[in-house]
């Protein structure tokens, strides 16, 4: 019969017992096994390990009986304020401050303590690392504590930051290789009072993501209202959202499939969005096809053809003063017939308005030839009488 094997006195052990805060146990194995070496595969020693879940005897232990260093840092991953910040334990994050933790250090990728207990939201372990005066606004590779707080939707913990001067004119507008802005997210979420203390702390609204969507769509395509209404004060209007007003921004959004707004379009998306507002006409879809007309003239402003089915749009929408606006647009095409037609049907919509007439009869001075001269004669006269001006050819 083989002789039974001896029972493994190992670090790993040892460094369970700290995990599981079995004190006795731990006591036991510091006689057998050197704890001020021990470590797992990723550098982790046993102050690392009680640290991380809060076990204040066994810190004590090991830093007041055995020596262990507070300040010893794991491969990677911080020393022991770094585990007791994100285990979110202040009397274990307090002791080990006390005994000479240094609140503010980085780990390897830049992360302070601050950082570790503002993204799991633990408040407590935030306030009293702010109370050691560590900075408000260290920067990772993925952002402060605010934008990692917002991130995260810790809303107290946001207000605990913003409270202590948490600088969210710049934080709240920084964007991660991989993420949006902190207003972006919180306007995402729903999270509308995150959304006032932002913008009340200089957050930026007119910071478009990577997509080219900035918090006002978002909240917009969302249905978030209320949203919408907070952000409108201080968002920039957007050249493709023709009605620029808290309904019309809902009512436009409703088409919008998020297209960078602060590049010029390339070819294949000019003629697609003209396809796309012509399909919409076609649809009596007005308000999208205004958007997608819209969309295709922040490459060319001045499309004649554009300007003239834009301003039938508003015609067919009842809106006679913007149909006027855009069909007294200064054009560099030669699409005076669509001018003067868009000018009959706001005449149509209010014959007793002389203002259309006045621009109407001035139209006939810039029409290039007899034969456009004829036609808009006789567009005229139809104006008495029931007609119907088709769009553009796109």
């Amino acid at each position: 019969m083989a002789p039974a094997s001896k029972p493994s006195h190992s670090a790993d052990d040892a460094l369970q017992a700290a995990i599981d805060g079995d004190l006795r146990c731990l006591k036991k194995m510091a006689t057998k096994v050197n704890l001020r070496d021990a470590k797992d595969a990723m550098g982790r020693n046993a102050l690392h390990c009680a640290a991380g879940k809060g076990h204040l005897d066994i810190c004590r232990f090991l830093v007041e009986e055995l020596g262990l260093d507070v300040n010893s840092t794991a491969d990677g991953s911080g020393t022991s304020v770094h585990f007791a910040a994100v285990g979110g334990d202040e009397r274990a994050l307090g002791y080990l401050l006390d005994h000479g933790g240094d609140p503010g250090a980085p780990d390897a990728k830049g992360s302070t303590p601050l950082h570790d207990a503002a993204e799991q939201g633990h408040c407590e372990a935030v306030r009293l690392l702010l109370s050691k005066g560590v900075d408000v606004d260290p920067v990772n590779h993925r952002g402060t504590p605010l934008h990692l707080a917002a991130a995260k939707d810790r809303d107290q913990v946001v207000k605990i930051l913003l409270e202590h001067d948490a600088d969210a004119g710049a934080d709240a507008n920084f964007m991660s290789p991989s993420g949006p802005s902190i207003l972006m997210e919180a306007v995402d979420d729903g999270l509308t009072d995150m959304v006032k203390f932002l913008l009340e702390s200089g957050a930026d609204p007119n910071i478009a993501d990577e997509d080219g969507k900035i918090p006002i769509m978002c909240a917009a395509v969302h249905g978030h209202r209320e949203l919408v209404e907070i952000l409108f004060p201080k968002t920039k209007p957007i050249p493709s959202v023709p009605d620029w007003s808290v309904d019309g921004i809902i009512r436009s959004m409703k088409y919008l499939r998020f297209e960078a707004q602060d590049a010029a379009l390339a070819g294949n998306r000019l003629a697609d969005a003209k396809s796309r507002g012509k399909e919409a006409f076609a649809k009596g879809d007005y308000v999208a096809a205004i958007y997608f007309y819209c969309l295709a003239m922040e490459k060319d402003p001045l499309d004649a053809t554009l300007l003239a089915n834009r301003s039938l749009c508003w015609l067919r929408l009842g809106e006679g003063d913007r149909a006027l606006l855009d069909a007294q647009h200064p054009r560099h095409g030669t699409d005076y017939k669509g001018a003067v037609d868009a000018f009959v049907q706001a005449l149509k919509l209010d014959p007793a308005s002389e203002e259309i007439r006045k621009a109407l009869r001035q139209m006939f001075f810039l029409l290039p030839s007899i034969s456009t001269f004829k036609e808009a004669m006789d567009a005229l006269k139809s104006a008495v009488a029931p007609g119907r001006v088709e769009q553009q050819n796109s």
